[in-house]
């Protein structure tokens, strides 16, 4: 029973004459491990070296010398990183950062391939362009909202002509011509849609380092995006590599599989070993009428201590609280009222409408509805916003819009500023034209990129602008620290937007507490979603370290029952 090293050197290959009691202790050593039916042997990632070399060797194993320097090799480095976490002085950069930024430049800089998965507003850029100050040709792929935010950060940060960065936009022509130019410059920026059209000229260069910032874009395995990341990193190899997210799981644990297949390709076993792995299964019955395991059902997790126990060494989270004891205090209120009796006749009509239009799934709803459901319920949210959403010859302001603005009057006499989030475009529009005499500055995805981020610099800086509107579209990434108070004038499904919404505001560089208030309208849907996202504990994360909780489907059957009884 032999141990070897593949010529990559990131494979243990396990050779042995067929034996079940053997096959049995294989699979028990505690790491991933998969089978190779063509060449009849067993595969392990080398990055796990040093718990199952040891594991090996007692069972009987022999290894070659580079197996058991790959051991050493592995074992030396996980005590470097533990090192690194209480010694943010070996950061020898010239950046000011906090101690625990340092720890962060630390570990993406010496890590081959990391995730850095810190709470939203714990500066994540600035770590990385730490991190990245010995690289060249450096690939940065966000969402398209944050491009212009990379490059304000990068020319803060290196202010050097030699670091300036190209952000590659417009027409194809144009970004053919700045792909070419990429070749001889450290930093460019892109958006992810660009994989796909850009692909010939994006793989022809020869990247030092690749990051992708927002990753749980990735979190989709089977997405086009997804496999072009991925094919991307096989023709640079040896490119450094670093995924950037403040919610490593966004909706269920699976979605850090492929996020962390993508920095260190079978560090995590394979798909389907990690579902099996990690995940509980729902049941049903077979044809015979027994009861089996429902493979494409999950229900729960398991094992996820051993789980946070291999992913020390390539991921690093931090929380506010953790890092920043003298961070300002976030306050969250949530402010319910009452709707008027005109909007409490059409909310009550919809909702029967609602009702009907999806009895049919009521009795039995399956994954395939409930990805449907939620939808359908958007015109509820949209009531409660504001009739004239739904199409409504409604006159004047709703009465959510009244509550907002007799919570909003004494923040602006303060001189104080705000974020006003709502899911919804069009209702975003509605809101500009009600604060229109305070001049307020308004991101949606209709905006350009180019634009987004002058209109930030403009909230951060003039005093003029004291709000800004913001969809889906500005909640991640952007920094808005000039503001001390959020409005969510509507809740989003998922817990894990929502702070990333309130991320914009409560982050590094803000001097004041911040005020978050919710607005809900008492015995409708907006009371239901904050019950559910604030009490319904799926999963406490200790993959994560902290309480952050996943919506594994959105909304769950009872939910969406409850929902449509209120």
């Amino acid at each position: 029973m032999r141990i070897n090293l593949s010529n990559d050197r990131a494979t243990l290959i396990l050779t042995f004459q067929y034996s079940p009691a053997v096959v049995s202790q294989v699979k028990e050593m505690g790491v991933p491990r998969v089978w190779d039916a063509k060449r009849k042997r067993w595969l392990s990632p080398a990055a796990h070296a040093d718990v199952s070399v040891p594991y090996l060797l007692r069972l009987g194993f022999t290894a070659s010398l580079d197996v058991i320097r790959a051991q050493k090799y592995v074992e030396e480095k996980k005590l470097w990183l533990r090192w690194a976490k209480d010694h943010p002085e070996g950061y020898k950069g010239s950046l000011p950062l906090y101690e625990f930024q340092k720890v962060g430049a630390l570990f993406l800089g010496y890590n081959p391939a990391s995730l850095l998965g810190d709470e939203p507003g714990l500066g994540k850029t600035l770590q990385t362009i730490a991190a990245l100050k010995d690289n060249s040709r450096i690939l940065i792929l966000c969402p398209a909202s944050l491009k212009y935010n990379w490059h304000e950060e990068i020319k803060k940060w290196r202010p050097n002509p030699s670091c300036d960065p190209i952000v590659i936009d417009g027409n194809q022509k144009s970004r053919l011509l700045d792909w070419k130019a990429s070749t001889a410059l450290k930093y460019t920026i892109a958006n992810y849609e660009l994989l796909l059209r850009d692909w010939d000229a994006i793989k022809a260069v020869q990247w030092d380092a690749i990051v992708c910032d927002e990753a749980q874009r990735m979190a989709n395995p089977e997405a086009k995006t997804t496999k072009a990341v991925k094919i991307l990193s096989k023709y640079h190899p040896n490119a450094k590599r670093i995924a950037l997210t403040g919610t490593p799981i966004s909706n269920k644990a699976e979605d850090i599989w492929s996020i962390v297949d993508w920095l260190s390709p079978d560090f995590l076993g394979n798909y389907w070993q990690f579902k099996y792995e990690y995940c509980v299964f729902g049941t049903k019955e077979d044809e015979q009428g027994n009861e089996v395991d429902d493979y494409s059902r999950v229900v729960g997790y398991k094992d996820l201590d051993k789980l946070c126990a291999l992913l020390e060494p390539i991921m690093l989270r931090r929380r506010k609280e953790e890092v920043l004891t003298d961070f300002p205090a976030k306050t969250v209120q949530n402010v319910k009222f009452d709707l008027s009796e005109e909007e409490g006749k059409i909310y009550d009509r919809i909702r029967r409408l609602v009702v009907d239009e999806i009895r049919e799934y009521l009795d039995g709803i399956d994954t395939r509805s409930l990805a449907l459901l939620p939808v359908k319920m958007l015109r509820l949210k949209q009531v409660t916003d504001h009739p004239a959403l739904i199409g409504e010859a409604f006159q004047g302001d709703s009465s959510k819009l009244k509550v907002l603005k007799e919570l909003l009057e004494p923040v602006i006499a303060n001189g104080d500023k705000a974020i006003i989030f709502t899911q919804f475009a069009e209702m975003a529009k509605i809101l500009n034209r009600a604060f229109i005499d305070l001049d307020p500055l308004l991101i949606s995805g209709s905006v350009p990129t180019e634009d987004r981020q002058r209109y930030v610099n403009a909230f951060n800086s003039d005093p003029v602008h004291k709000i800004i509107i913001m969809t889906e579209a500005g909640s991640a990434g952007l920094n808005l620290q000039a503001a001390s108070y959020v409005f969510h004038y509507d809740a989003p499904w998922s817990i894990a937007k929502l702070e990333q919404r309130e991320g914009r505001a409560h982050r590094i560089g803000q001097t004041k507490p911040v005020t978050v208030y919710n607005l809900i309208a008492r015995g409708t849907i907006d009371e239901y979603v904050l019950k559910v996202l604030k009490t319904k504990n799926l999963l406490s994360l200790e993959v994560l370290g902290d309480e952050e909780r996943l919506e594994k489907a959105g909304l769950s059957e009872e939910d969406i029952k409850s929902i449509l009884r209120m």
